[in-house]
């Protein structure tokens, strides 16, 4: 049996809703529910169907297409969607770049309505994208260019959006960061499934008070070395990494660096050989900078069961769901007048 199909929103309907959600959101919400169950129930896995993205080209960075040297890994990927203009009328404080996948729709709201809201914080000007590449299905693909035109908050370039081309989801991000937006002072990657904690990450750690910091990266470090086992989601083949160590990392869960080393680690992968681990990739890269990740005791990339108190000492928290993210929020922002 087919499920009773979700009914239509007329403007009456809108009109009637609170002021804060407005019509465009609950349309967006209908077609992605309608899209996702068609998905399902209709359309082979293995379904390629052409593209339907507007290309939208880059200006180029002056010191990055100075690089004259021959690249190992060009990164030559058009931007399907864009933001180009989001930093031209004042440089941010923090550029919050989040990793996801187009059917994790309701993750990017919740994180837009909690701590990745952009006017959270007055006296602090942050922004906020989420970083994609391409869907090999169509009808995704058009689900997320209507989302874009509705919060003008996605970057999408021209890759395979998979597991094993996170590395190049991370560097469009530090390439956006180097052609966009260079007079930020701080960037956070994270993923869809994190929760930050905003304040103490901006006033604590980040300090907009005090002189902004160079070559700066931090995150929870890790200090460890190639798994061999094929069967491992962290397989590294010998041949693709020989030696037995890696380089000293932050896990891709989140971490935190100043805004002039995006352009640097975007600059010294064109001639790096790429590796599918985007976190390791990133140290490799900091290595070859001369930069040394700082540990941070306030970044888990595990899940930590939750507490008020718990979470106003942490900076993220892994494996936190759309629910359990506005649960954390609305106790957190409701309750600061409790003492710990």
């Amino acid at each position: 049996m087919f499920p009773t199909p979700l009914p239509m929103v007329t403007p009456a309907k809108c009109g009637a809703m609170p002021s804060k959600v407005s019509c465009l959101y609950l349309l967006t919400v209908v077609c992605w529910a309608s899209a996702l169950w068609y998905l399902s129930v209709s359309r082979p896995s293995s379904y390629i169907g052409p593209m339907s993205f507007q290309v939208r080209k880059a200006t180029k960075n002056s010191t990055i297409s100075n690089i004259r040297a021959r690249s190992l890994n060009p990164h030559d990927f058009g931007y399907l969607i864009n933001e180009a203009k989001k930093c031209e009328t004042e440089p941010p404080f923090l550029v919050i770049l989040i990793s996801t996948t187009h059917k994790e729709f309701d993750a990017r709201q919740a994180i837009r309505e909690t701590w990745g809201d952009e006017t959270t914080f007055p006296d602090v000007r942050v922004v906020t994208l989420f970083l994609l590449g391409r869907s090999t299905d169509a009808v995704l693909n058009q689900m997320l260019e209507q989302e874009s035109q509705i919060f003008h908050d996605i970057v999408v370039e021209d890759f395979i959006d998979s597991y094993h081309n996170l590395t190049l989801k991370t560097l469009m991000g530090m390439r956006w960061v180097a052609t966009f937006c260079a007079k930020a002072q701080y960037v956070l990657k994270t993923d869809s499934d994190i929760f930050v904690n905003m304040e103490n990450l901006i006033y604590n750690l980040l300090k907009p008070t005090t002189k902004p910091r160079r070559r700066y990266f931090t995150g929870y470090v890790i200090n460890g070395g190639p798994i061999r086992d094929m069967r491992s989601k962290w397989y590294m083949p010998r041949d693709l990494y020989p030696d037995s160590k890696y380089p000293p990392f932050c896990s891709g869960t989140g971490y935190i660096f100043s805004a002039d080393v995006a352009e640097l680690i975007y600059g010294i992968s064109l001639h790096t050989r790429l590796l599918h681990l985007e976190d390791v990739y990133v140290g490799v890269c900091l290595r070859k900078l001369g930069i040394h990740p700082f540990q941070n005791s306030g970044f888990n990339h595990w899940k930590m069961a939750y507490s008020l108190c718990r979470y106003r000492r942490v900076v993220t928290v892994h494996q936190i769901s759309p629910e359990e993210m506005h649960r954390i929020w609305n106790d957190m922002t409701s309750k600061k007048h409790l003492k710990c």
